[in-house]
């Protein structure tokens, strides 16, 4: 899963990212305007941790999140000239946004706009990302009406319904209405995810403070949450020039680093989450030989969907599956003691895998 990070030039988007990734990249180093860096992110699990414990396994492997850093766009934000043709692509292909906007105060870090205003910097990103959509839906309105009028009576009523709900989105999007917060209805929503609109992605608004708040984040986070809960964009606040420190630190130093400036948890951990959240995620477990593994499939997932994750094979050859809660297996110690008292649970194809599942697929091809 591709999670994009967008931000104004000087947000600080490179370094959350490379606190993310215990990367280098360098700040600053979008000028060109095409450049974006990518990093895959193990994510930390606790329940791994234990599971690999319990079943001695000698490799263990995470589950991934894959986090892009685009070319920050401000060159064209608050102008309407838009994201360049490289940054549209790039930001459709992404499953979801991370919108990093800045509060912290740098003299040696001008913000581009000559003040510090995180509440103008959303409402410059989000027109950006309104015209760009607004941009994709006039030209397929363009290219579809023609067609529509010399359609076949039964093509013509597909078409007709197509352009009544492009002209709507328009109309919305002409009001500055991003599409996640339009009220679409779930198969409107369907038709519209083949044109990759931006305003279409869930977005996580990444509050970026400065070290002498770090001790504030809590509140911070909640102030930027109160405010825009009713657009349905969920909020998390991290230091990220403090992160991008602590991530070159070992565990161990980390941990005391945090504990004298009074912070209770990783920035970086609750952000991963966040993430898992916004998206909809949830993790799995199989343990398969000398190998524990996370795997990571949205919520409501069935079996076989989620087998298939693992293998095509598994999707394709798929009779059962064996599953059973991560804690109840710590506690029995094994798949064959839990299958002696009886916990260990049959599952069919439309079962629904559910976080912490772990499982034993089953299958034939």
């Amino acid at each position: 899963m591709d999670l994009g990070i967008v931000g104004l030039p000087l947000c600080g988007k490179t370094t959350v990212f490379n606190a993310l990734t215990h990367g280098h990249a360098e700040a600053g180093g979008h000028r060109a305007g095409v450049e974006t860096h990518v990093g895959v992110v193990k994510v930390p699990d606790e329940r791994l941790t234990k599971l690999a414990a319990q079943f001695q396994s000698k490799k263990v492997t995470p589950a991934e999140l894959c986090y892009l850093d685009l070319p920050a766009m401000g060159a064209s934000v608050g102008r309407g000239g838009g994201p360049s043709s490289q940054v549209l692509s790039a930001l459709s292909a992404s499953d979801g946004l991370l919108h990093v906007v800045r509060t912290f105060q740098r003299e040696d870090v001008p913000h581009p706009q000559g003040s510090i205003d995180p509440h103008r910097d959303i409402a410059a990103m989000d027109v950006e990302l309104v015209l760009a959509d607004l941009s994709i839906v006039e030209k397929r309105l363009e290219r579809v009406a023609p067609v529509v009028r010399s359609a076949k009576p039964g093509e013509r009523e597909a078409g007709e319904r197509e352009m009544e709900l492009l002209r709507r989105v328009k109309a919305s999007l002409e009001g500055e209405t991003p599409l996640r917060v339009q009220g679409l209805a779930a198969e409107e929503e369907r038709a519209l995810r083949d044109y990759a609109l931006l305003t279409l992605k869930p977005v996580l608004l990444v509050v970026n403070v400065g070290e002498e708040d770090a001790s504030r984040i809590a509140d911070i986070e909640s102030e930027f949450a109160a405010r825009y809960a009713a657009a349905g964009t969920p909020v998390v606040a991290i230091c990220g020039q403090l992160e991008m420190e602590l991530a070159q630190l070992s565990e161990e130093e980390a941990w005391e680093f945090r504990q004298e400036l009074g912070l209770t948890d990783s920035g970086v951990q609750r952000l991963i989450q966040r993430t898992f959240d916004l998206m909809g995620l949830i993790t799995f477990y199989t343990v398969v030989g000398d190998e524990c593994r996370a795997w990571t499939v949205p919520q409501a997932t069935p079996a076989q969907l989620a087998a298939g994750k693992i293998h095509s094979d598994m999707e394709r050859g798929f009779i059962r599956a064996e599953a059973i809660g991560c804690q109840e297996i710590l506690v029995c110690g094994s798949l064959a003691e839990a299958r002696k008292r009886g916990i260990l649970r049959t599952e069919g194809k439309s079962y629904c895998v559910q976080d912490g599942d772990v499982l034993h697929i089953l299958f034939s091809v």
